[in-house]
């Protein structure tokens, strides 16, 4: 892992909950929700296992927002699929 791009996390009330070291990298995955609803997940981010990190929370980077869509613990890091918000929160 790369933790090369600093990311400002932020809870479900868009909170600064800290700032941390993670490696970004471009992805392409589908979800698939009720009723038709897709998105695309464009971003995953690898990093320490911090326990702020849920699928309720944030991830802000390069002025970006970012919905964590999914959190995938493995065993002494997490991945997160990121979706790109159209919101800007500042």
């Amino acid at each position: 892992m790369f933790n090369d791009t600093k990311v400002q996390l932020l809870n479900a009330t868009f909170q600064e909950t800290g700032l941390i070291d993670a490696d970004v990298q471009p992805y392409e995955k589908s979800l698939l929700f009720e009723d038709g609803i897709e998105i695309e997940i464009t971003k995953r981010a690898f990093c320490d296992i911090v326990p702020e990190i849920d699928d309720q929370s944030y991830m802000r980077l390069n002025n970006k927002l970012y919905k964590i869509m999914k959190v995938k613990p493995r065993s002494d890091y997490l991945e997160s699929w990121l979706y790109e918000c159209e919101r800007e929160v500042t």
